[in-house]
């Protein structure tokens, strides 16, 4: 990642137990809980009020550069809704961030005492990063009485108003009010962008006041934020500001900031720029991976794959580092580095071997934004780009096993910000289709003898075939069978699979086959000389994405892929099946099915196709993507019957 973790994205820490306080609570606090409780059903706790005021100065960065700092001044009252509330609240900071102050006071009746000036601090640095200079102060609170009452109150100190790029009004906790100002001196230019305002009632002001203007937003009961399986990123469903300081005047002299792209560009060009680069290490390795190798594209690919298959990927977020690429030098000594440095390092590589490749910027699909909001946190990712032959191509060391011309689906559509000197290209990152990431699975069954027997292949391109290579090229040599076994088992407890078979797993370029010998004959059910069984492969992965009735966010895919089966059965001369079901095509915006049964002399034929066309379907869609697969499933778990 590039960029420091949203509060809103990090899970909560673990609770460390303190010592019950005085339980003893005034009266109108009870009654407060018990009309909040009303409001918040399932909440056990929530805040009263909670408040965020910024205020802006100039300063210096590290590079003696003129800035704007933030001064952030907040507040949050909380109160029991429940006899039994546990929860904690925490404040992150780091380099760019720091925490000046950190206090919590509770209320024993109607009065706050002070109990605390410094929370439990500790890093968040965890197994998947590196190195973090991310740190966490947090209170942990144990209440025992509904109505209890606390309070806790902050500041915080942006060194570089570059870094205050977005405020959510949602927390992780339900708040009967919450306010946001900003005090705005004559001096600064900023703007503030609205998204997704229309799911709830923002109340808004401006009010001139001499030398600043105060810039306030204000809303009530809002709902704490639920993680859902599969959910979309909340800066796609949440309502919240992003917040663009454009210019300020620093001694009668006007001082761009980020009025647009241009901008932005320069400002992650300066930090690029402070890599210092040395590749005269880097050569022999080039030179080696492309000895040999007869055409451009085979030296492009040799130089692409080493380093996706040997440089380790570990995120990296140290004060500046977390935005300055590591030296490619270093990159390639260590044999790890984050996504900057991976992209740098393969730029530079391809360069030494002679073809124009460029370090980029990218905000991956977990971000909605593009290059027209001039932001930091529309980029959370670093790619190379490489101009071959009249075309684009958007290589990605870090996704491992991605084939030479396939760019992964995380940053297709997206807007990338290719570093050229003193001026920069920006080009979209093409999509691809769901046909182009495929499961096709074929099938010959014979029933005979009171036995369904055959032989089953699955094939898998696109994503569906990286993601398989990701996940079966980090087992264990001894799990990898079975775990080829298991493909054509299907998830099902009554078919068998055997003499397994498969494609030159070693080449991330082909598609992927695994096939073998299945024997489904535990699938068969025999009643009054009639044999009932069932040749539908279901995909039981879909059943994960069935909304329930608290469902209250849409579903993202992460890709858009299809299924295709084609399954053939022949039963024994004598016999007949009866009874098919009628065939059913379904065709939605976002997805589509279809599914037919037909007899052909002795042998019955199956074919399916299922296209997720949308990688995400919307929460105003749920109702119908419900319907959809219910139809679906009702389709896939239909027995046929043969008889005499």
């Amino acid at each position: 990642m590039m960029h420091k973790l949203c509060l809103l994205c990090v899970p909560v820490l673990l609770l460390c137990t303190l010592p019950a306080l005085s339980q003893t609570v005034a009266e109108e606090d009870v009654s407060t809980a018990l009309s909040l409780k009303r409001k918040f059903k399932e909440e056990s706790y929530a805040a009263v009020s909670m408040t965020q005021r910024y205020t802006f100065e100039k300063g210096k960065n590290e590079f003696k550069q003129p800035v704007v700092t933030v001064k952030e001044e907040g507040s949050v009252e909380f109160i029991g809704l429940k006899d039994i509330a546990i929860f904690q609240y925490y404040k992150f900071h780091n380099r760019f961030i720091r925490l000046k102050s950190f206090y919590r006071y509770d209320k024993f009746v109607r009065k706050y005492s002070l109990t605390g000036k410094r929370g439990f601090d500790r890093s968040v640095t965890d197994d998947n990063i590196f190195f973090d200079d991310s740190r966490v102060q947090l209170y942990s609170f144990r209440f025992l009485q509904k109505g209890k009452m606390a309070k806790l109150t902050w500041e915080n100190e942006y060194t570089d108003g570059k870094y205050l790029t977005r405020n959510f009004f949602n927390e992780y906790f339900p708040v009967a009010e919450k306010i946001i100002e900003f005090e705005v001196p004559n001096w600064l230019d900023i703007s503030f962008i609205e998204k997704n305002f229309g799911k709830f009632k923002v109340e808004k002001s401006k009010v001139p006041s001499g030398k600043y203007t105060l810039y306030t937003f204000k809303v009530k009961n809002v709902e704490a934020i639920k993680s859902e399986y599969r959910d979309l990123g909340i800066a796609y469903t949440e309502p919240h500001i992003l917040i663009q300081l454009k210019s300020f005047d620093n001694d009668g002299q006007r001082v761009n900031l980020f009025q647009g792209t241009k901008d932005l560009y320069a400002w992650y060009s300066h930090l690029y720029n402070l890599a210092g680069n040395d590749v005269s290490s880097l050569k022999q390795q080039v030179t080696s991976l492309t000895t040999g190798k007869k055409t451009d594209e085979e030296k492009i690919k040799a130089i692409y794959y080493w380093v996706q298959d040997n440089i380790r990927y570990i995120a990296y977020e140290d004060g500046f580092s977390g935005y300055i690429p590591a030296k490619a030098q270093d990159v390639y000594k260590e044999k790890y580095g984050d996504c900057k440095g991976m992209a740098n390092l393969l730029a530079e590589m391809l360069k030494i071997a002679g073809y124009d490749a460029r370090f980029t910027w990218i905000g991956t699909r977990h971000i909605p934004y593009d290059h027209t909001v001039p932001v930091m946190c529309v980029d959370n990712h670093a790619i190379t780009t490489l101009y071959f032959k009249g075309k684009e191509y958007f290589l990605d060391g870090t996704e491992k096993y991605a084939p030479f011309g396939e760019n992964a689906f995380r940053i297709q559509g997206k807007s990338a910000l290719i570093e050229k000197g003193e001026t920069f290209d920006e080009k979209k990152v093409p999509l691809s289709t769901a046909t182009e990431n495929k499961i096709k699975t074929t099938a010959s069954l014979v029933l005979s003898d009171g036995s369904l027997k055959g032989h089953a292949k699955i094939t898998l391109t696109g994503e569906e075939r990286k993601d398989f290579h990701n996940g079966f090229q980090s087992m264990p040599k001894h799990a990898q069978q079975d775990f080829l076994k298991e493909m054509l088992e299907f998830g099902n407890s009554n078919l068998t699979s055997s003499n397994i078979k498969y494609s030159d797993l070693a080449n991330r370029e082909i598609p992927v086959e695994v096939e073998g010998d299945i024997d489904l004959t535990n699938n068969i059910n025999a009643i009054s000389g009639n044999q009932y069984l069932s040749i539908d492969f279901f995909p039981k992965t879909l059943r994960s994405f069935m909304p329930d009735a608290k469902r209250t966010r849409g579903y993202d895919f992460e890709s858009v892929f299809s299924y295709e089966d084609d399954i053939e059965l022949t039963i024994p001369a004598g016999k007949k099946c009866i009874d098919l079901p009628a065939s059913l095509v379904m065709e939605n915006p976002g997805y589509a099915f279809s599914g037919s049964y037909e007899v052909v002399g002795n042998k019955v034929k199956l074919k399916k196709t299922l296209t997720i066309k949308d990688s995400v379907i919307p929460a105003t869609d749920l109702a119908n993507w419900k319907a959809f697969l219910e139809k679906l499933k009702e389709f896939n778990s239909y027995l046929l019957t043969v008889t005499k």
